[in-house]
């Protein structure tokens, strides 16, 4: 499968991984850094979604598998191109201190790390199910964070970012509405 992964990935330079869900080990991405030596940044998003859980899951939703990857990570799956890592979903769990803290050990020139907060879902929204977040908002919070991924050995910009808004379809119809009206007004008005 790497050999295969190699092929495919050897030249490119941002990766996206999206939809991993929050409980599942995350280490496996660490592969994406012996596959890709050339990835300048590397976006990785967790989830965990109210509307995706339980009866609220959607029939059509295939089973949750969390992957098993034997890896065999050494000095030489450094990848001294990585210079920005964005984490969406971040929630101060120990598995992602631990993945981040990888990163910054095989990525000798990694120089930013993003922390976002997870999505807001107007599906989940619609439930009416408090959803408590772990995302660290105050400074005391974030001071914490930043020691825990620095350590006094690493020294990466550490960037703080709170909510990202996800739309459903429904919403994105009703915001193209919305603007196609107000571009009528605006036109009635020249």
């Amino acid at each position: 499968e790497m050999e295969e992964l190699r092929t495919a990935f050897s030249k490119l330079r941002k990766l996206f991984v999206r939809g991993i869900f929050v409980e599942f080990d995350i280490s496996w991405t660490t592969a994406f850094l012996v596959a890709a030596p050339s990835i300048e940044m590397l976006h990785i998003e967790v989830w965990e979604h109210t509307c995706d859980v339980g009866e609220a899951r959607p029939a059509s939703y295939h089973d949750r598998r969390n992957p098993r990857w034997e890896m065999h990570l050494d000095s030489s799956s450094e990848n001294r191109l990585l210079k920005e890592l964005e984490f969406a979903g971040f929630k101060s769990l120990e598995q992602q201190f631990t993945f981040i803290r990888y990163m910054l050990e095989q990525s000798p020139n990694l120089q930013k790390i993003v922390l976002r907060d997870e999505e807001q879902c107007d599906d989940c929204d619609a439930l009416k199910v408090p959803r408590p977040s772990r995302f660290p908002r105050k400074e005391d919070e974030q001071e914490m964070v930043v020691k825990r991924i620095r350590d006094g050995m690493f020294s990466p910009e550490i960037i703080f970012y709170e909510h990202m808004t996800y739309l459903t379809t429904s919403t994105m119809n009703n915001l193209q509405v919305t603007l196609s009206s107000l571009e009528i007004t605006n036109e009635a008005r020249r």
